[in-house]
Formats: C-alpha cells, sequence, structure tokens
C-alpha cells in the first residue's frame, strides 16, 4: 500500500511539473509571437497646409536635410522593422507599390517623384530600402474635417477660451517654426514625439473645439443665404450643429480607428512595424495600439536618442 501510495505521488508531482513545463513553453511562445510597434509621429515635409496649424518647412532636398534624413533613417533601422505603415489611403497601395519598386530597382530617384519630399517618400521609402525591400503599407483613412464649421460658430459666437487657444497656437507654431528651421529632422522628430508634446497637441480636441456649440442657431441662419463654408459642402442635415464641437472630435475620433482597424488587419505575428504618421494621430492611435495586448508599443524616442557612430 506505501509502495502504492508512493508511485501515485511520484506521479503526482512529475505531472505537476510536466504541466508547468507546458504553461512555461506556451508563455514563451506567446511572448514570442507579439508583434511591436513603433508610431512615429512626424511633420509633413512637403507642407501640403491641410492640419489645423502649419509650420512652413525649408527644402528638404537640400544637401544638409539629405544628410540629415539618412541619419535619422540609419537609426531607425536599427529596430529591425518587416513592415512599414505610411499615411496614405489604401486606394493608393498599387501606386506606392510601382513606386517603390521603381526605387528599390534604381530606377527612380526620390526627386523624380511627384511631391517626392513627402516623409512618406523621405522616410519611408529610404527605411524601405535599407531595410531590405520589406513591405510599404497605406493605412491612412479619409474623413470629413468639421474644423471650419467649428473656426466659422466659435468666430461669431466670439468665444474668448477659442479665440485664446488659436492665440496660443499661434505663437506655438512661430516657436515651432524657429525650432524645426534650426535644428536637424531628428531632433525635430524627437520633440514631437515627447509626451508632452503629443499631450498638447490633443489638447485642442481635448479641452477647446469640444466645447464649441451653436447656441444660436448660427447654421439655420447662414442655411439661407449660403451652401458652403470656406469651399466645404453644407453638412447641416449630417450633424448635430449644437454640439458641433462633440461631432468635430468624434469624426476625428473616428478617423484614427479607421487608421488603428487598418493597421491591425496588416499586422501578423512577430511583425516589427513602423508607422509614419502625422503627430497629431499619435494620442489617439497609443490609445487604442496600448489597450490592445497582442501588440507591444515601442517608444520612438528610444532610438532618436541615439546618434550615429
Amino acid at each position: 500500500m506505501n509502495i502504492k501510495r508512493s508511485i501515485l505521488g511520484l506521479f503526482a508531482v512529475l505531472l505537476l511539473f510536466g504541466c508547468q513545463q507546458g504553461a512555461e513553453r506556451r508563455t514563451e511562445s506567446d511572448a514570442s509571437s507579439e508583434s511591436s510597434i513603433m508610431l512615429l509621429g512626424v511633420y509633413h515635409f512637403n507642407n501640403p497646409g491641410r492640419d489645423t496649424y502649419n509650420v512652413e518647412i525649408d527644402n528638404y532636398f537640400s544637401d544638409k536635410r539629405q544628410q540629415e534624413l539618412e541619419e535619422l533613417v540609419s537609426l531607425l533601422e536599427e529596430y529591425n522593422p518587416t513592415k512599414i505603415f505610411v499615411e496614405f489611403t489604401p486606394d493608393r497601395q498599387s501606386q506606392i507599390d510601382s513606386l517603390y519598386q521603381l526605387y528599390l530597382d534604381d530606377k527612380i530617384k526620390l526627386d523624380e517623384i511627384q511631391n517626392g519630399v513627402n516623409e512618406v517618400y523621405q522616410i519611408g521609402f529610404r527605411l524601405g530600402k535599407k531595410s531590405g525591400g520589406i513591405q510599404i503599407k497605406a493605412i491612412d483613412h479619409s474623413g470629413p474635417w468639421l474644423g471650419a464649421y467649428v473656426d466659422f460658430i466659435a468666430d461669431t459666437l466670439a468665444l474668448d477660451y477659442y479665440q485664446k487657444k488659436l492665440d496660443e497656437e499661434q505663437t506655438r507654431t512661430k516657436e515651432k517654426q524657429r525650432r524645426f528651421s534650426s535644428n536637424t529632422v531628428r531632433e525635430n522628430l524627437l520633440y514631437l514625439n515627447e509626451e508632452e508634446q503629443i499631450i498638447e497637441n490633443h489638447d485642442y480636441y481635448n479641452n477647446v473645439a469640444i466645447n464649441v456649440k451653436d447656441t444660436a442657431k448660427i447654421m439655420f441662419t447662414y442655411q439661407e443665404t449660403e451652401q458652403e463654408i470656406d469651399g466645404l459642402p453644407y453638412q447641416m442635415r449630417s450633424y448635430d450643429f449644437n454640439n458641433i464641437g462633440v461631432e468635430m472630435v468624434a469624426e476625428w475620433y473616428k478617423r484614427n480607428l479607421f487608421i488603428y482597424r487598418n493597421i491591425i488587419e496588416d499586422m501578423e505575428s512577430n511583425d516589427r512595424v513602423i508607422v509614419i504618421i502625422g503627430s497629431g494621430h499619435v494620442f489617439y492611435l497609443n490609445q487604442l495600439l496600448s489597450n490592445n495586448p497582442k501588440f507591444e508599443l515601442i517608444n520612438p524616442n528610444e532610438i532618436l536618442t541615439k546618434t550615429n557612430k
């Protein structure tokens, strides 16, 4: 009887040990399949003027800027990316693929591409080529921008807090102009990807624009004489203008949800992805991706603080 108990006890211990080893193996396997994402917030090198506050950018095809971009890409290469996601909409994927292949085959130079100064080409194409011709995917999503309506209503109602924010942003834009002109591309991206700057960038949506309401029914009156505001089609029937600030922030969040969806659809196990995107998107995308246990978020400033040897 004692012998049987001993054998059963030994079997139980071995079974428990085997289960623990299996659990450890599963944990290791799960960890190894985790994908990592680096959100690289950028400013637009071709200065298209589509943002609420735009900084004028100097010639990024100059020898000085081209050297800085090479140094930047050499640093990003250390992350060993497997894919690069860029701020173009998916309907442009075939165009990206054809231009990228020509660039990989040395049949076209960046300055021969229309708007080739864009960061998609200057960072994305360079990095893709340095990383062995890895895939470049378009993950942006277009959506309505209601900022013109918010500006119009806030201006008509003479909302002091809104005007104060505009004045503050104009001051910040001038400071950025000075900084971006004198600093290197790497230094500018380091600045944009600091947590303080990401939060400050989001403040307009979170604490200012969201409060704007059309309490005087301005848009109903405006509809009688105009069908457009600043060249934008009149959309009153689609939105609650009494809560236009909430509507605007909701549309901005919705656009970032679509971008997030595009990101996760193109992710695979063990991917190491760099997302090159306007810094205004980083706050929401950080939030969405950090809440997804399938991904490890990498702070780009861990790479950007390094210097090339």
